[in-house]
């Protein structure tokens, strides 16, 4: 991929006022923030064929081979209040399910909070299943007041990333080009993601809509699971999630638990 075919992809989105493109970049959110912080104005594309201080949430590490997956971030100035900010990752995870489905005729689903994720066949037990990631967002945001300022979408893709040789990421991750039994064509992912991002950029402010259509992928919900948030673990039942992305979890003494962040275990799977 280059600047100018990715410019061309998305010629049906005048949304996107910049796109830049890089072999390789450390972090597409930093470049981000760099603009973000000399005023350039939404939405900016940024791109990478190769990141080299990728990162997921808690600061985790977050591999990008070069030219075998996706990395981009958003730059956006969405005037929703800071309370709302998690609508970002909400609408960011269903534009990329919808348009990976698009691409690839791939149905994923997401797991709370913000991984891209599908169940599989467990090859060392028959009939059991388990989940493998391929893919997740962080989002990154600056306030002023009580009001975003500006905030950053990123997102990484297991594209064409083969994993059958990677004894430890294998039993964590997977690909497109894994799921596929073929390689995927990364310029149509990215189009369709961002097509339909622009798409729904409008539902920040449609309550109940981001709600329902981002719940209606979570593999979490009506599931046993545990959360951890920081030193604290919680056990229940994942009922539901409110319009601004916390998971509304059901303990076992019958409280009800509203969570914003934190990292979940599927019973089951």
């Amino acid at each position: 991929m280059d600047a100018q075919s990715i410019r061309v992809a998305l010629a049906g989105c005048p949304s996107i006022r910049q796109v830049i493109h890089c072999d390789s970049l450390g972090s597409t959110n930093d470049l981000a923030r760099q603009l973000a912080n000399e005023g350039a104005p939404e939405i900016v594309l940024i791109s990478a064929d190769e990141q080299t201080t990728g990162r997921g949430r808690l600061g985790r590490t977050w591999i990008t081979p070069p030219g075998a997956a996706l990395a981009i971030s958003l730059l956006t100035r969405p005037v929703i209040p800071a309370q709302q900010a998690m609508r970002l990752t909400m609408l960011a995870g269903l534009a990329a399910v919808e348009g990976i489905e698009q691409a690839t005729g791939l149905h994923l689903d997401l797991k709370w909070p913000n991984d891209i994720v599908t169940p599989i066949l467990d090859p060392k037990g028959p009939g059991e299943t388990v989940v493998r990631k391929l893919g997740g967002i962080l989002t990154e945001c600056a306030f002023q007041n009580d009001q975003i300022e500006y905030a950053i979408i990123g997102l990484g893709l297991n594209v064409n990333v083969d994993f059958t040789r990677q004894e430890i990421l294998r039993e964590k991750a997977t690909s497109l080009l894994q799921l596929l039994g073929r390689s995927g064509d990364r310029l149509e992912v990215l189009k369709a993601i961002v097509a339909h991002f622009i798409d729904r950029y409008a539902w920040l402010k449609a309550n109940h809509v981001l709600r329902d259509a981002w719940a209606a992928r979570l593999i979490n919900l009506g599931r046993k699971v545990r959360v951890r948030n920081g030193p604290d673990i919680l056990a229940g039942r994942a009922e539901s999630v409110d319009s601004d992305g916390a998971l509304l979890l059901r303990t076992h003494d019958g409280q009800l638990h509203r969570l914003l962040a934190g990292d979940v275990t599927l019973h089951g799977l």
